[in-house]
């Protein structure tokens, strides 16, 4: 359903709307009203109605002056203004800040209102449609860029919190969640309670969800009551955060964490802080040759002290550690990509091809050649 949010000092106005005008004949659903601008300023803010109806004339904050707020942070929102002045100046104030239209509210019919929503419906609904074109193509944009590939996605990125995810300038959370892509129930029950949210899939069946601070609370409560019906829903969770700076701080640290649990079938949640951040710095920056003392001295150790505990937290010393992840890495981009070796050798700090495929066969038994060719004939 289109959220739609009614704003009007007049209870009368107000009621008279949401009683007579058939909204569901437009595919929309009536979410607030507001006696005020300051009032459903707030309102917007907790909705995000995709359609504004409001009076021009209003205490507190005026018409005009919620069409721009509103305007500033999501362009898309389609607003009617209504209005007992008949000079035209109030209207195109409205107009030029991206209103869509003005009503009299004493000469307007019923035609001339609901052509209107008819509009607002077939607008919004090819939106939605390029919407999930555009949400394909930044899934697909944004994997590359979390496995390491220089895209289009940090542009991609500036433009959402530019227009849509301007909200995340606010403390927000982030999930990592398993099992929901297809959950029909959960999405609706979500979408229906008009709170905001983003997501990006990243995979088959997983996905990245960013959540308003205030809401986290709700959204757990969601997730557990969906993980009583389908026990195989996971997720895993960093926050608060707030800008893009720190988005892209928690999403990459959050998807190395998932990255390396998987791989080595453990879980990190339980091991000292310091070693969490360790394996979190030597991943991110496994192209570099990286010494223990380095390490130590970026997680606030010292040399023997942080050997001692990464090895009994880890259960490997840290240059077996190390080699073993190098090993996996390259063996999931030969399986995964089709990138030359050389740069395959590259990204986990061989910088000399030849030597690459000696080290690589040495621990695998095969060279990177023959690894990747017998992955492909076992898939094929």
């Amino acid at each position: 359903m289109i959220k739609v949010l009614i704003a009007d000092d007049e209870l009368i106005v107000r009621k008279g709307l949401i009683a007579t005008v058939d909204w569901a004949k437009f595919g929309m659903e009536v979410i607030a009203d507001a006696p005020n601008g300051q009032k459903a300023w707030e309102l917007f803010r907790e909705h995000s109605p995709e359609v504004v109806i409001t009076d021009i004339v209003m205490p507190e904050m005026n018409g005009i002056e919620l069409a721009r707020n509103i305007k500033q942070i999501s362009p898309a929102t389609k607003i009617l203004l209504l209005s007992c002045h008949r000079d035209f100046t109030f209207a195109q104030e409205g107009l030029n800040i991206g209103a869509s239209g003005y009503l009299l509210k004493t000469a307007f019919q019923d035609k001339d209102f609901e052509e209107y929503l008819g509009r607002f419906e077939n607008e919004i609904n090819h939106a939605n449609i390029q919407s999930s074109i555009d949400s394909t193509n930044l899934a697909k944009e944004f994997y590359g860029w979390l496995c390491g590939f220089a895209n289009s996605f940090p542009k991609l990125l500036e433009e959402l919190f530019i227009k849509e995810w301007q909200w995340m300038q606010e403390s927000f959370y982030i999930y990592l969640v398993n099992g929901l892509n297809n959950n029909e129930r959960f999405h609706k029950k979500w979408s229906s309670d008009g709170k905001q949210f983003a997501e990006i899939y990243c995979g088959q069946d997983q996905s990245f969800i960013f959540i308003p601070e205030k809401a986290q609370i709700d959204f757990e409560h969601l997730l557990v009551e969906n993980r009583t019906i389908d026990p195989t829903i996971r997720w895993k969770v960093n926050g608060s955060y707030q800008g893009i700076n720190e988005w892209v701080k928690g999403v990459t640290k959050l998807y190395h964490k998932f990255k390396f649990e998987k791989q080595f079938s453990l879980s990190m949640d339980d091991w000292p802080s310091p070693i969490q951040k360790a394996v979190q710095i030597i991943i991110q920056q496994l192209h570099e040759p990286l010494s223990s003392s380095y390490i130590a001295s970026e997680v606030g150790l010292s040399r023997s002290h942080f050997s001692t505990i990464f090895k009994k937290t880890v259960g490997e010393s840290f240059i077996t550690f190390i080699e073993k992840l190098k090993v996996q890495s390259a063996c999931n981009l030969l399986e995964n990509t089709s990138l030359p070796l050389q740069e395959i050798g590259e990204k986990i700090g061989i910088q000399d091809g030849k030597y690459f495929s000696k080290w690589f066969k040495k621990c695998i038994g095969s060279t990177p050649s023959e690894y990747r060719q017998n992955k492909k004939k076992n898939v094929s």
